[in-house]
């Protein structure tokens, strides 16, 4: 009966992980995914519509990180996978563990509601509603984009990470990307190859971790530092990982972490650094 079952919401990576992990222990569950396929936010142009990956799009963690502890990732597989490599190896996950069937595609969950005796009521697209013992929400985080709002006018085009997918229609373009998390930076490498001007607006620094160290990928040693030492030798390690493989990322123009960007840094030639996006026309080098 349904009502022993446990449901999961999505089929992307964690809720594959869900999925196996109950099986393994003898849990009887049921998945519901919005799209065809699975892999979430690492199947690009997901037909379920929320996938924010673009193109260039590959991890930013090791594959031998990444991967599920019981099933790693193909020999073949470069150090950081691409996001096609990442959904061939959730379809062999999938397929491994025979979880494929358990998945049920192209359905939505449009409402989850307690239910007597400590079960839950899932509403379901299709206008069925099952109750299970327990919910597992793993739709992930990625897939409503949030648009900053700024005081003034702008008549150029703009658009949220979440929308990007190729550098082609920004050629010749003056571009200024806002924020300097992963996929702001991975955007503004990709965009400077076409772009007239690239700009990165940043309220204050932050650390730009390069993928090697000493020819290893970086997480292969700072995974053993945040596992083994306290937290004083943490960040000793991780600042010395960071100078041999970079130096001072001052000058390279990008601020450190715990500098207030409220002045313009030295831009380099493809792509600089600007204060925060308040402060743009008074700060740009645009």
């Amino acid at each position: 009966m349904a009502e022993d079952k446990v449901c999961i919401i999505g089929a992307g990576a964690s809720g594959i992980a869900a999925a196996k992990v109950f099986q393994q222990h003898g849990i009887e569950f049921e998945c519901f995914e919005k799209g065809s396929q699975v892999g979430g936010l690492w199947r690009y142009n997901n037909d379920n519509g929320l996938s924010p990956a673009y193109a260039s799009l590959h991890v930013n963690t090791s594959k031998r990180i990444t991967a599920y502890a019981d099933f790693p990732m193909p020999d073949d597989y470069p150090d950081y996978p691409s996001h096609e490599q990442m959904a061939r190896y959730f379809d062999a996950v999938v397929d491994h563990f025979g979880l494929r069937e358990k998945i049920t595609f192209r359905t939505t969950v449009t409402e989850v509601q307690p239910a007597a005796e400590g079960r839950w009521q899932v509403a379901l697209d299709s206008g069925e509603t099952r109750t299970y013992r327990a919910v597992v929400v793993a739709n992930g985080h990625h897939w409503k984009p949030r648009m900053a709002r700024f005081p003034g006018t702008f008549s150029g085009q703009q658009l949220h990470s979440h929308e990007y997918r190729t550098p082609e229609p920004f050629a010749g373009q003056r571009v200024l990307i806002i924020g300097i998390g992963n996929s702001a930076v991975d955007i503004a490498v990709d965009v400077c190859r076409v772009a007239k001007r690239t700009i990165i607006s940043t309220r204050r620094g932050a650390h730009v971790i390069p993928k090697f160290v000493l020819g290893r990928p970086v997480d292969e040693f700072i995974t053993p530092l945040m596992s083994y030492f306290p937290l004083s030798l943490q960040r000793l390690g991780f600042n010395l990982l960071l100078w041999m493989a970079r130096g001072r990322q001052e000058h390279y123009g990008i601020p450190n972490r715990n500098t207030n960007c409220c002045r313009s840094t030295r831009p380099s030639p493809r792509i600089c650094w600007c204060a925060c996006a308040t402060a743009t026309s008074r700060s740009s080098p645009m």
